[in-house]
Protein backbone atom coordinates (compact mmCIF):
# COMPACT_ATOMS: atom_id res chain seq x y z
CA UNK A 1 0.00 0.00 0.00
CA UNK A 2 1.18 3.72 -0.73
CA UNK A 3 3.42 4.74 2.17
CA UNK A 4 1.44 7.77 2.65
CA UNK A 5 -1.96 6.69 2.79
CA UNK A 6 -0.70 3.96 5.10
CA UNK A 7 0.45 6.77 7.54
CA UNK A 8 -3.20 8.76 6.52
CA UNK A 9 -4.71 5.56 7.78
CA UNK A 10 -2.92 5.14 10.75
CA UNK A 11 -3.71 8.78 11.99
CA UNK A 12 -6.87 8.08 10.90
CA UNK A 13 -7.66 5.02 12.93
CA UNK A 14 -6.23 6.80 15.97
CA UNK A 15 -8.46 9.14 15.71
CA UNK A 16 -6.01 12.39 14.86
CA UNK A 17 -8.19 13.53 11.80
CA UNK A 18 -6.61 16.63 11.21
CA UNK A 19 -2.72 14.65 10.76
CA UNK A 20 -5.22 12.43 8.10
CA UNK A 21 -6.65 15.17 6.66
CA UNK A 22 -4.23 17.06 5.17
CA UNK A 23 -2.42 13.73 4.45
CA UNK A 24 -5.22 12.55 1.88
CA UNK A 25 -5.74 16.24 0.51
CA UNK A 26 -2.16 16.20 -0.46
CA UNK A 27 -2.71 12.21 -1.94
CA UNK A 28 -5.41 13.78 -3.52
CA UNK A 29 -3.45 16.59 -5.66
CA UNK A 30 -2.09 14.18 -7.73
CA UNK A 31 -2.53 10.38 -7.17
CA UNK A 32 0.09 9.54 -8.45
CA UNK A 33 1.10 5.52 -7.68
CA UNK A 34 -2.11 4.75 -6.41
CA UNK A 35 -4.32 1.26 -6.80
CA UNK A 36 -8.03 1.27 -7.73
CA UNK A 37 -8.91 -0.12 -4.37
CA UNK A 38 -6.14 2.34 -2.43
CA UNK A 39 -7.76 5.54 -4.39
CA UNK A 40 -11.14 4.18 -3.55
CA UNK A 41 -9.68 3.78 0.18
CA UNK A 42 -8.95 7.48 -0.09
CA UNK A 43 -12.01 8.68 -1.58
CA UNK A 44 -14.52 6.97 1.49
CA UNK A 45 -11.87 7.83 4.33
CA UNK A 46 -11.82 11.64 3.10
CA UNK A 47 -15.54 11.78 2.86
CA UNK A 48 -16.24 10.13 6.32
CA UNK A 49 -13.57 13.19 7.59
CA UNK A 50 -15.47 15.69 5.40
CA UNK A 51 -18.67 14.42 6.94
CA UNK A 52 -17.72 14.96 10.53
CA UNK A 53 -16.44 18.38 9.66
CA UNK A 54 -20.35 18.78 8.89
CA UNK A 55 -19.65 19.42 5.27
CA UNK A 56 -22.10 17.03 3.70
CA UNK A 57 -22.34 18.33 0.17
CA UNK A 58 -18.56 17.65 -0.26
CA UNK A 59 -18.40 14.02 1.12
CA UNK A 60 -21.52 13.37 -1.10
CA UNK A 61 -19.41 14.25 -3.76
CA UNK A 62 -16.46 11.90 -2.42
CA UNK A 63 -18.66 9.04 -1.84
CA UNK A 64 -20.03 9.13 -5.20
CA UNK A 65 -16.02 8.85 -6.79
CA UNK A 66 -15.40 6.03 -4.24
CA UNK A 67 -18.93 4.18 -5.90
CA UNK A 68 -17.84 4.77 -9.62
CA UNK A 69 -14.41 2.74 -8.33
CA UNK A 70 -16.72 0.08 -6.58
CA UNK A 71 -20.39 0.19 -6.85
CA UNK A 72 -20.95 -3.28 -4.73
CA UNK A 73 -19.99 -1.57 -1.31
CA UNK A 74 -23.05 -1.13 1.10
CA UNK A 75 -21.22 0.77 3.48
CA UNK A 76 -20.30 3.60 1.28
CA UNK A 77 -24.41 3.66 -0.17
CA UNK A 78 -25.15 3.60 3.57
CA UNK A 79 -22.65 6.45 4.57
CA UNK A 80 -23.92 8.61 1.13
CA UNK A 81 -27.25 7.27 2.30
CA UNK A 82 -26.78 9.13 5.68
CA UNK A 83 -24.81 12.59 4.14
CA UNK A 84 -28.42 13.08 2.51
CA UNK A 85 -30.21 12.32 5.24
CA UNK A 86 -28.26 14.91 7.25
CA UNK A 87 -29.17 17.45 3.98
CA UNK A 88 -32.86 16.66 3.97
CA UNK A 89 -32.51 15.18 0.48
CA UNK A 90 -35.00 12.26 0.59
CA UNK A 91 -34.91 11.04 -2.21
CA UNK A 92 -31.66 10.24 -3.00
CA UNK A 93 -31.10 9.21 1.01
CA UNK A 94 -33.76 6.33 0.42
CA UNK A 95 -32.34 5.21 -3.38
CA UNK A 96 -28.92 4.91 -1.28
CA UNK A 97 -30.02 2.52 1.81
CA UNK A 98 -31.98 0.62 -0.48
CA UNK A 99 -28.76 -0.07 -2.89
CA UNK A 100 -27.24 -0.94 0.81
CA UNK A 101 -29.91 -3.58 1.80
CA UNK A 102 -29.41 -4.97 -2.18
CA UNK A 103 -25.78 -5.87 -1.32
CA UNK A 104 -26.38 -6.59 2.62
CA UNK A 105 -29.45 -7.76 3.49
CA UNK A 106 -28.82 -7.65 6.81
CA UNK A 107 -28.10 -4.65 7.18
CA UNK A 108 -29.92 -3.46 10.15
CA UNK A 109 -28.56 0.21 10.59
CA UNK A 110 -29.62 0.72 6.98
CA UNK A 111 -33.77 -0.53 7.51
CA UNK A 112 -33.36 2.08 10.21
CA UNK A 113 -32.55 5.19 8.63
CA UNK A 114 -34.55 4.20 5.58
CA UNK A 115 -37.05 4.14 8.21
CA UNK A 116 -36.46 7.40 9.31
CA UNK A 117 -36.93 8.87 5.41
CA UNK A 118 -39.91 7.45 4.99
CA UNK A 119 -41.10 8.99 8.48
CA UNK A 120 -39.89 12.69 7.52
CA UNK A 121 -41.96 12.09 3.93
CA UNK A 122 -44.80 11.23 6.48
CA UNK A 123 -45.41 8.02 4.65
CA UNK A 124 -45.63 6.16 8.03
CA UNK A 125 -47.48 2.89 6.66
CA UNK A 126 -44.09 2.15 4.67
CA UNK A 127 -41.80 3.32 7.37
CA UNK A 128 -43.52 0.54 9.74
CA UNK A 129 -43.06 -1.73 6.99
CA UNK A 130 -39.40 -1.20 7.37
CA UNK A 131 -38.96 -1.06 11.33
CA UNK A 132 -40.87 -4.45 11.51
CA UNK A 133 -37.99 -5.70 8.81
CA UNK A 134 -35.37 -4.50 10.95
CA UNK A 135 -36.98 -6.18 13.92
CA UNK A 136 -36.71 -9.77 12.49
CA UNK A 137 -33.06 -8.82 12.13
CA UNK A 138 -32.53 -7.77 15.67
CA UNK A 139 -35.86 -7.47 17.59
CA UNK A 140 -33.95 -6.09 21.18
CA UNK A 141 -32.55 -3.55 19.33
CA UNK A 142 -33.33 -0.50 21.49
CA UNK A 143 -33.12 1.76 18.21
CA UNK A 144 -35.37 -0.42 16.14
CA UNK A 145 -37.99 -0.02 18.88
CA UNK A 146 -37.52 3.01 19.47
CA UNK A 147 -38.06 4.06 16.14
CA UNK A 148 -40.64 1.82 15.46
CA UNK A 149 -42.88 2.88 18.23
CA UNK A 150 -42.36 6.09 17.11
CA UNK A 151 -43.76 5.43 14.22
CA UNK A 152 -47.08 3.96 15.84
CA UNK A 153 -47.57 7.30 17.92
CA UNK A 154 -47.48 9.05 14.44
CA UNK A 155 -50.05 6.74 13.22
CA UNK A 156 -52.43 7.19 16.04
CA UNK A 157 -51.25 3.74 18.00
CA UNK A 158 -50.85 5.19 21.51
CA UNK A 159 -51.50 2.14 23.21
CA UNK A 160 -49.09 0.55 21.08
CA UNK A 161 -46.60 2.97 21.10
CA UNK A 162 -46.59 3.13 24.81
CA UNK A 163 -45.89 -0.71 25.18
CA UNK A 164 -42.83 -0.08 22.72
CA UNK A 165 -41.19 2.86 24.40
CA UNK A 166 -41.55 1.17 28.11
CA UNK A 167 -39.61 -1.97 26.48
CA UNK A 168 -37.06 0.54 25.25
CA UNK A 169 -36.90 1.86 28.96
CA UNK A 170 -36.68 -2.03 30.30
CA UNK A 171 -33.73 -2.15 27.72
CA UNK A 172 -32.68 1.19 28.67
CA UNK A 173 -33.14 2.83 31.84
CA UNK A 174 -31.27 6.07 30.81
CA UNK A 175 -33.15 6.64 27.35
CA UNK A 176 -34.73 9.90 28.11
CA UNK A 177 -35.87 9.76 24.77
CA UNK A 178 -37.79 7.22 25.49
CA UNK A 179 -39.61 9.13 28.43
CA UNK A 180 -40.32 11.70 26.79
CA UNK A 181 -41.82 9.84 24.12
CA UNK A 182 -44.07 7.60 26.13
CA UNK A 183 -45.04 10.99 28.08
CA UNK A 184 -46.04 12.48 24.87
CA UNK A 185 -48.05 9.21 24.02
CA UNK A 186 -50.32 9.48 27.51
CA UNK A 187 -51.09 12.51 26.89
CA UNK A 188 -52.74 11.86 23.37
CA UNK A 189 -54.38 9.55 25.74
CA UNK A 190 -55.49 12.20 28.13
CA UNK A 191 -53.75 10.50 30.99
CA UNK A 192 -51.59 13.96 32.36
CA UNK A 193 -50.31 12.88 35.33
CA UNK A 194 -49.02 9.95 33.64
CA UNK A 195 -47.14 11.89 31.49
CA UNK A 196 -46.00 14.49 33.90
CA UNK A 197 -44.57 11.74 35.29
CA UNK A 198 -42.65 10.75 32.18
CA UNK A 199 -41.78 14.33 31.43
CA UNK A 200 -39.99 14.79 35.01
CA UNK A 201 -37.61 11.23 34.24
CA UNK A 202 -36.34 12.54 31.48
CA UNK A 203 -35.47 15.92 32.62
CA UNK A 204 -34.09 13.82 35.78
CA UNK A 205 -31.82 12.05 33.07
CA UNK A 206 -31.06 14.89 31.14
CA UNK A 207 -31.84 17.95 33.19
CA UNK A 208 -31.46 20.63 30.20
CA UNK A 209 -33.54 18.41 27.85
CA UNK A 210 -35.81 21.33 26.63
CA UNK A 211 -38.08 19.11 24.73
CA UNK A 212 -39.32 17.73 28.19
CA UNK A 213 -39.49 20.98 29.93
CA UNK A 214 -41.52 22.84 27.40
CA UNK A 215 -43.85 19.35 26.94
CA UNK A 216 -43.97 19.72 31.05
CA UNK A 217 -45.01 23.58 31.23
CA UNK A 218 -47.94 22.43 29.05
CA UNK A 219 -48.74 19.87 32.05
CA UNK A 220 -48.64 22.25 34.43
CA UNK A 221 -50.71 24.86 32.59
CA UNK A 222 -53.43 22.20 31.94
CA UNK A 223 -53.45 21.36 35.82
CA UNK A 224 -53.79 25.68 36.30
CA UNK A 225 -50.23 25.69 37.85
CA UNK A 226 -49.60 28.90 35.88
CA UNK A 227 -45.74 29.91 38.47
CA UNK A 228 -44.53 26.63 37.20
CA UNK A 229 -45.98 26.58 33.52
CA UNK A 230 -44.85 29.73 32.54
CA UNK A 231 -41.22 29.75 33.80
CA UNK A 232 -41.53 25.93 32.25
CA UNK A 233 -42.89 27.56 29.08
CA UNK A 234 -39.58 29.65 28.72
CA UNK A 235 -38.45 26.55 26.95
CA UNK A 236 -40.14 27.14 23.81
CA UNK A 237 -37.08 28.52 22.47
CA UNK A 238 -34.31 25.61 23.24
CA UNK A 239 -37.28 22.70 22.12
CA UNK A 240 -37.46 21.10 18.90
CA UNK A 241 -40.72 23.56 17.12
CA UNK A 242 -40.60 26.30 14.66
CA UNK A 243 -40.26 29.11 17.02
CA UNK A 244 -37.20 31.05 17.38
CA UNK A 245 -35.90 33.23 20.01
CA UNK A 246 -35.57 36.87 18.59
CA UNK A 247 -32.69 39.10 20.07
CA UNK A 248 -32.35 42.81 19.86
CA UNK A 249 -29.35 43.16 21.58
CA UNK A 250 -30.93 44.89 24.92
CA UNK A 251 -32.19 43.71 28.44
CA UNK A 252 -34.72 41.55 28.61
CA UNK A 253 -37.65 42.73 30.63
CA UNK A 254 -37.69 40.97 33.82
CA UNK A 255 -40.24 42.93 35.90
CA UNK A 256 -37.63 46.37 36.60
CA UNK A 257 -39.05 49.73 37.28
CA UNK A 258 -40.13 50.90 34.20
CA UNK A 259 -40.61 54.87 35.18
CA UNK A 260 -39.01 56.62 32.12
CA UNK A 261 -37.86 53.84 30.42
CA UNK A 262 -39.43 52.37 26.98
CA UNK A 263 -39.84 48.61 26.19
CA UNK A 264 -40.44 47.02 23.23
CA UNK A 265 -42.99 43.91 23.08
CA UNK A 266 -42.13 41.60 20.66
CA UNK A 267 -45.19 39.19 19.06
CA UNK A 268 -44.96 35.40 18.62
CA UNK A 269 -46.59 32.63 17.76
CA UNK A 270 -50.29 32.75 16.32
CA UNK A 271 -52.89 35.41 15.88
CA UNK A 272 -54.80 33.85 19.06
CA UNK A 273 -51.80 33.58 21.28
CA UNK A 274 -51.39 37.82 20.35
CA UNK A 275 -54.98 38.16 21.38
CA UNK A 276 -55.06 36.77 24.60
CA UNK A 277 -51.55 38.11 26.12
CA UNK A 278 -51.67 41.94 24.98
CA UNK A 279 -54.32 42.24 27.99
CA UNK A 280 -50.93 42.50 29.94
CA UNK A 281 -49.65 45.35 28.49
CA UNK A 282 -51.77 47.59 30.45
CA UNK A 283 -49.31 46.21 33.40
CA UNK A 284 -46.36 47.38 31.78
CA UNK A 285 -48.11 50.97 31.52
CA UNK A 286 -48.70 50.56 35.66
CA UNK A 287 -44.92 49.99 35.86
CA UNK A 288 -44.43 53.62 34.64
CA UNK A 289 -43.03 52.82 31.27
CA UNK A 290 -42.60 56.21 29.40
CA UNK A 291 -43.05 54.59 26.39
CA UNK A 292 -44.33 50.58 25.19
CA UNK A 293 -43.95 49.59 21.80
CA UNK A 294 -45.57 46.16 20.29
CA UNK A 295 -44.61 44.34 17.32
CA UNK A 296 -47.49 42.96 15.65
CA UNK A 297 -49.28 41.43 12.74
CA UNK A 298 -50.59 43.81 10.60
CA UNK A 299 -53.70 42.21 10.49
CA UNK A 300 -54.33 42.97 14.57
CA UNK A 301 -52.51 46.53 14.30
CA UNK A 302 -56.33 48.05 13.74
CA UNK A 303 -58.28 46.69 16.70
CA UNK A 304 -54.88 46.79 19.04
CA UNK A 305 -54.55 50.41 18.54
CA UNK A 306 -58.31 50.83 18.91
CA UNK A 307 -58.31 48.88 22.28
CA UNK A 308 -54.88 50.24 23.91
CA UNK A 309 -54.08 53.74 23.11
CA UNK A 310 -51.11 54.51 24.99
CA UNK A 311 -49.19 52.12 23.57
CA UNK A 312 -47.68 52.28 19.74
CA UNK A 313 -47.85 49.31 17.43
CA UNK A 314 -45.30 48.84 15.43
CA UNK A 315 -44.61 46.09 12.05
CA UNK A 316 -42.00 43.76 13.04
CA UNK A 317 -39.61 45.84 10.67
CA UNK A 318 -39.81 49.00 11.95
CA UNK A 319 -36.82 50.47 13.12
CA UNK A 320 -36.33 51.60 17.05
CA UNK A 321 -34.07 53.87 19.01
CA UNK A 322 -33.38 54.62 22.87
CA UNK A 323 -35.37 51.83 24.13
CA UNK A 324 -34.23 49.98 27.35
CA UNK A 325 -35.69 46.90 27.60
CA UNK A 326 -37.39 43.98 25.48
CA UNK A 327 -39.71 41.13 26.09
CA UNK A 328 -41.57 38.82 24.15
CA UNK A 329 -45.73 38.56 24.63
CA UNK A 330 -46.07 35.46 26.42
CA UNK A 331 -42.98 35.47 28.68
CA UNK A 332 -45.12 38.57 30.34
CA UNK A 333 -47.20 36.01 32.34
CA UNK A 334 -43.77 34.49 33.81
CA UNK A 335 -42.92 37.91 34.30
CA UNK A 336 -45.97 39.30 36.17
CA UNK A 337 -46.40 36.17 37.99
CA UNK A 338 -49.97 35.47 36.62
CA UNK A 339 -51.61 33.14 38.07
CA UNK A 340 -55.36 31.36 37.67
CA UNK A 341 -57.08 34.02 40.01
CA UNK A 342 -55.02 37.05 38.92
CA UNK A 343 -55.60 37.06 35.16
CA UNK A 344 -56.20 40.35 35.94
CA UNK A 345 -59.60 40.56 33.38
CA UNK A 346 -61.42 43.94 32.72
CA UNK A 347 -63.60 42.69 29.73
CA UNK A 348 -63.70 43.78 27.17
CA UNK A 349 -60.43 44.87 26.95
CA UNK A 350 -60.48 44.51 23.06
CA UNK A 351 -63.00 47.50 21.19
CA UNK A 352 -63.01 47.55 17.21
CA UNK A 353 -62.66 50.65 15.03
CA UNK A 354 -66.63 50.88 14.52
CA UNK A 355 -67.32 51.63 10.98
CA UNK A 356 -70.77 51.92 10.41
CA UNK A 357 -71.77 48.84 7.78
CA UNK A 358 -74.81 46.46 8.19
CA UNK A 359 -73.80 43.21 8.35
CA UNK A 360 -76.79 41.19 9.69
CA UNK A 361 -79.71 39.41 7.63
CA UNK A 362 -82.78 41.41 8.91
CA UNK A 363 -85.47 38.10 7.91
CA UNK A 364 -84.32 36.68 10.97
CA UNK A 365 -84.44 37.66 14.62
CA UNK A 366 -80.94 35.51 16.07
CA UNK A 367 -77.60 35.59 14.48
CA UNK A 368 -74.59 33.26 15.04
CA UNK A 369 -71.22 33.18 13.83
CA UNK A 370 -69.10 30.18 13.10
CA UNK A 371 -65.74 28.56 11.58
CA UNK A 372 -64.93 25.13 11.63
CA UNK A 373 -61.46 25.02 10.23
CA UNK A 374 -57.89 26.23 11.79
CA UNK A 375 -54.52 27.01 10.51
CA UNK A 376 -53.85 23.63 8.32
CA UNK A 377 -50.03 24.23 9.40
CA UNK A 378 -50.78 23.88 12.98
CA UNK A 379 -49.08 21.02 14.12
CA UNK A 380 -52.60 19.82 16.12
CA UNK A 381 -54.90 20.91 12.60
CA UNK A 382 -56.23 17.16 12.58
CA UNK A 383 -57.64 17.37 15.96
CA UNK A 384 -59.14 20.98 16.58
CA UNK A 385 -60.62 21.43 13.09
CA UNK A 386 -64.28 20.03 12.31
CA UNK A 387 -66.12 18.31 9.85
CA UNK A 388 -68.57 21.26 8.20
CA UNK A 389 -71.04 18.24 8.61
CA UNK A 390 -71.50 19.00 12.17
CA UNK A 391 -72.51 22.49 11.49
CA UNK A 392 -74.44 21.49 8.75
CA UNK A 393 -76.83 19.78 11.08
CA UNK A 394 -77.64 22.80 12.74
CA UNK A 395 -78.57 24.57 9.87
CA UNK A 396 -80.79 21.87 8.95
CA UNK A 397 -82.29 21.64 12.41
CA UNK A 398 -82.58 25.56 13.06
CA UNK A 399 -84.01 27.17 9.96
CA UNK A 400 -85.25 30.00 11.93
CA UNK A 401 -81.73 31.36 12.79
CA UNK A 402 -79.11 32.95 10.83
CA UNK A 403 -76.03 31.68 10.55
CA UNK A 404 -72.42 33.32 9.28
CA UNK A 405 -69.36 31.57 8.16
CA UNK A 406 -65.76 33.68 9.21
CA UNK A 407 -64.17 31.02 7.51
CA UNK A 408 -61.17 32.22 5.44
CA UNK A 409 -59.04 30.30 3.28
CA UNK A 410 -61.80 27.40 3.18
CA UNK A 411 -64.81 27.55 1.18
CA UNK A 412 -67.62 25.75 1.39
CA UNK A 413 -70.95 25.81 -0.33
CA UNK A 414 -73.88 26.77 1.36
CA UNK A 415 -76.53 27.44 -1.80
CA UNK A 416 -78.32 24.41 0.08
CA UNK A 417 -78.89 26.60 2.93
CA UNK A 418 -81.19 29.59 2.97
CA UNK A 419 -80.26 30.83 6.45
CA UNK A 420 -76.37 30.27 5.84
CA UNK A 421 -74.38 33.63 4.80
CA UNK A 422 -70.71 33.45 3.64
CA UNK A 423 -69.50 36.74 5.14
CA UNK A 424 -65.42 35.71 4.66
CA UNK A 425 -65.45 37.87 1.83
CA UNK A 426 -66.12 41.35 4.46
CA UNK A 427 -62.97 40.22 6.36
CA UNK A 428 -59.67 41.87 5.60
CA UNK A 429 -58.15 42.26 9.30
CA UNK A 430 -59.29 41.17 12.93
CA UNK A 431 -61.19 44.69 13.04
CA UNK A 432 -63.55 44.16 10.50
CA UNK A 433 -64.41 40.44 11.78
CA UNK A 434 -64.64 42.03 15.24
CA UNK A 435 -67.18 44.52 13.91
CA UNK A 436 -69.14 40.97 12.63
CA UNK A 437 -68.70 39.71 15.70
CA UNK A 438 -70.04 42.66 18.01
CA UNK A 439 -73.28 42.41 16.14
CA UNK A 440 -73.62 38.41 16.82
CA UNK A 441 -75.98 37.02 19.61
CA UNK A 442 -73.72 33.74 19.47
CA UNK A 443 -70.34 32.51 17.86
CA UNK A 444 -69.95 29.16 17.51
CA UNK A 445 -66.19 28.12 17.29
CA UNK A 446 -63.51 26.06 17.41
CA UNK A 447 -60.16 26.16 18.55
CA UNK A 448 -59.20 29.22 16.58
CA UNK A 449 -58.52 33.17 16.90
CA UNK A 450 -62.06 33.83 16.62
CA UNK A 451 -62.49 32.19 19.95
CA UNK A 452 -59.89 34.60 21.47
CA UNK A 453 -61.19 37.41 19.68
CA UNK A 454 -64.80 36.90 20.66
CA UNK A 455 -63.42 36.51 24.30
CA UNK A 456 -61.52 39.74 24.33
CA UNK A 457 -64.95 41.17 23.18
CA UNK A 458 -66.81 39.51 26.04
CA UNK A 459 -69.26 38.05 22.94
CA UNK A 460 -71.30 35.17 23.77
CA UNK A 461 -68.96 31.99 22.38
CA UNK A 462 -69.47 27.86 22.15
CA UNK A 463 -66.06 26.69 21.71
CA UNK A 464 -65.68 23.45 20.67
CA UNK A 465 -62.41 21.43 22.02
CA UNK A 466 -60.72 18.57 20.87
CA UNK A 467 -60.28 15.22 23.67
CA UNK A 468 -56.63 16.68 24.44
CA UNK A 469 -57.03 20.45 24.18
CA UNK A 470 -54.44 23.27 24.28
CA UNK A 471 -52.81 24.61 27.39
CA UNK A 472 -54.75 27.06 28.15
CA UNK A 473 -58.37 25.83 28.22
CA UNK A 474 -57.00 23.69 30.99
CA UNK A 475 -59.26 20.33 32.26
CA UNK A 476 -62.67 18.98 33.42
CA UNK A 477 -64.38 22.34 33.56
CA UNK A 478 -66.44 23.78 31.08
CA UNK A 479 -65.42 27.46 31.61
CA UNK A 480 -62.46 29.32 30.79
CA UNK A 481 -60.45 31.92 33.18
CA UNK A 482 -59.01 33.67 30.46
CA UNK A 483 -62.52 34.63 28.69
CA UNK A 484 -65.63 34.72 31.03
CA UNK A 485 -67.93 34.74 27.96
CA UNK A 486 -66.43 31.19 26.77
CA UNK A 487 -68.55 28.26 27.37
CA UNK A 488 -66.17 24.73 26.43
CA UNK A 489 -67.65 21.90 24.77
CA UNK A 490 -64.90 18.98 25.25
CA UNK A 491 -64.60 15.92 23.75
CA UNK A 492 -64.76 13.13 25.66
CA UNK A 493 -62.23 9.86 25.61
CA UNK A 494 -64.11 8.73 22.18
CA UNK A 495 -62.81 11.97 20.72
CA UNK A 496 -66.14 11.74 18.93
CA UNK A 497 -67.50 15.17 18.00
CA UNK A 498 -71.48 13.96 16.94
CA UNK A 499 -71.48 13.79 21.38
CA UNK A 500 -70.28 17.35 21.25
CA UNK A 501 -72.61 18.66 18.59
CA UNK A 502 -75.42 16.51 19.86
CA UNK A 503 -74.77 18.63 23.23
CA UNK A 504 -74.75 22.12 21.43
CA UNK A 505 -78.34 21.14 19.47
CA UNK A 506 -79.64 20.86 22.98
CA UNK A 507 -77.85 23.70 24.66
CA UNK A 508 -79.03 25.87 21.44
CA UNK A 509 -82.66 24.98 21.88
CA UNK A 510 -82.63 26.15 25.20
CA UNK A 511 -80.79 29.05 24.44
CA UNK A 512 -83.34 29.84 21.31
CA UNK A 513 -86.33 29.04 23.63
CA UNK A 514 -85.26 31.46 26.20
CA UNK A 515 -84.38 34.63 23.91
CA UNK A 516 -87.86 34.23 22.47
CA UNK A 517 -89.42 34.29 26.01
CA UNK A 518 -87.02 37.55 26.01
CA UNK A 519 -88.07 38.97 23.38
CA UNK A 520 -91.91 38.73 23.37
CA UNK A 521 -91.75 40.05 27.04
CA UNK A 522 -90.56 42.91 25.69
CA UNK A 523 -92.78 43.66 23.12
CA UNK A 524 -95.31 42.73 25.61
CA UNK A 525 -94.32 45.63 27.44
CA UNK A 526 -93.21 47.93 24.81
CA UNK A 527 -96.86 47.93 23.36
Amino acid sequence: MNKQLKSAIFYHENKELNKAKNIYEEILKNKIGLEKKELEILYVNYANILFLENSFEKSISYYKKALKLNNLAPITYFNLGVAYLQLNILKEAIESFNKAITFRSDYLSAFVNLGVCYKRLENYALALQTYKKAALLNPNDIDVIFNYSNTLYNLDRFNEAIKGFKKVIFLDKTHYKAYYSLGIAYLNLGKYSDALFCYEKAIELKPDYADAHFAKSNILLLYGDYKRGFEEYEYRWEAKNELKKISYGIPTYDGEDLTNKSILIQQEQGFGDNIQFIRFLSLLLQKGAKKVYCAVKEELKIVFENSFEQVKFVSNNTTLENVDYFCSLITLAKVFDIRVNNLIINEPYLKPLIIKKEFLNKEFNYHIAFVWQGNKEHKNDKNRSINIRYFKQLFKEFPNIAFYSLQLNEKENFSDYDNVFDYSNFISNFNDTAQIVERMNLIISIDSSLAHLCGALNKKTWLVLPFVPDFRWMIDTNISPWYSSLKLYRQDETKNYSKVFKKIKNDLQKEINKYWFLFKNIFIKKT
